[in-house]
C-alpha cells in the first residue's frame, strides 16, 4: 500500500503490542473526549509526532488550533510540517484561519478536477492536510461561522485529502451534528460520568 493511502500512527501499547489509529483508513476524521487533565493535549501531540515522524511534508501537513492558552502544540510548531498554530489570544486570527480553510477547500477540489482525479491519493501535488483542535468547543464558541467550517470539512474533506481530530472535554455536545457523525475515530480518555463516555464512543 502505498504511503500516500495511510496515515497510520502509533499512539500507544495494548498488551505490549503497538496500538495505531490510522486516519486514512479509520477516519477520515477523529474525536477525542476528556476532563482537564485526562491526558488530551498529549495525545494530540504524540498523534502529530507519529504522523509527521517517517512522512515528509508532500505527504502530510499540520494546521492547529489551540484554544487552552497557546502552549499545547509549541512541540509541533517547530516541525516543518506545520503550516500554522491558530490561538484564542487573537480574536481575529481564527476568523482569518476559518477564511483561509474555505479557500484551500475551494483550492483542493480545483486540483482534483484539473488532475482528473477522484482523490488526493491520485494526486501527488496535494499533501493530506490534518486539522488538530484542542478545546473544540471553545473555538467552535469564539466564531459561530467556525461551525459550518468544520461541518463542510467533515463531509467533504475524505477525498479532498483534509482530516479533522477535534478534542473537547464533552465532545458530544460540542460537536454536533453532521460533524460527529463523520468522526470514525473516538477516543475517550477520563470524563466525569460513564454516560459521557458512552455519548463519544
Amino acid at each position: 500500500m502505498c504511503i500516500r493511502d495511510r496515515l497510520a500512527a502509533q499512539i500507544g501499547t495494548h498488551n505490549g503490542v503497538a496500538f495505531e489509529v490510522d486516519l486514512v483508513a479509520d477516519g477520515p476524521h477523529a474525536v477525542v473526549g476528556g476532563t482537564t487533565g485526562s491526558g488530551k493535549s498529549e495525545l494530540l501531540v504524540t498523534w502529530v509526532l507519529a504522523m509527521t515522524a517517517t512522512r515528509s511534508t508532500r505527504d502530510v501537513q499540520v494546521l492547529c488550533f489551540d484554544f487552552k492558552g497557546g502552549a499545547t502544540f509549541d512541540q509541533i510548531a517547530a516541525l516543518p510540517h506545520c503550516v500554522g498554530v491558530v490561538t484564542d489570544l487573537d480574536d481575529h486570527e481564527a476568523r482569518r484561519a476559518a477564511a483561509s480553510l474555505s479557500a484551500e477547500i475551494r483550492f483542493r477540489e480545483r486540483a482534483l478536477r484539473a488532475a482528473g482525479a477522484k482523490q488526493v491519493a491520485e494526486a501527488p501535488s496535494l499533501a493530506r492536510l490534518v486539522v488538530v483542535v484542542d478545546e473544540y468547543q471553545a473555538l467552535v464558541d469564539s466564531d459561530a461561522e467556525l461551525q459550518a467550517v468544520f461541518s463542510d470539512i467533515s463531509a467533504r474533506g475524505r477525498s479532498l485529502g483534509v482530516h479533522l481530530i477535534l478534542c473537547a472535554q464533552q465532545p458530544a455536545s460540542a460537536v454536533r451534528g453532521a460533524t460527529l457523525a463523520n468522526c470514525s475515530i473516538r477516543i475517550s480518555l477520563r470524563v466525569i460520568a460513564a454516560a459521557d463516555s458512552t455519548a463519544v464512543i
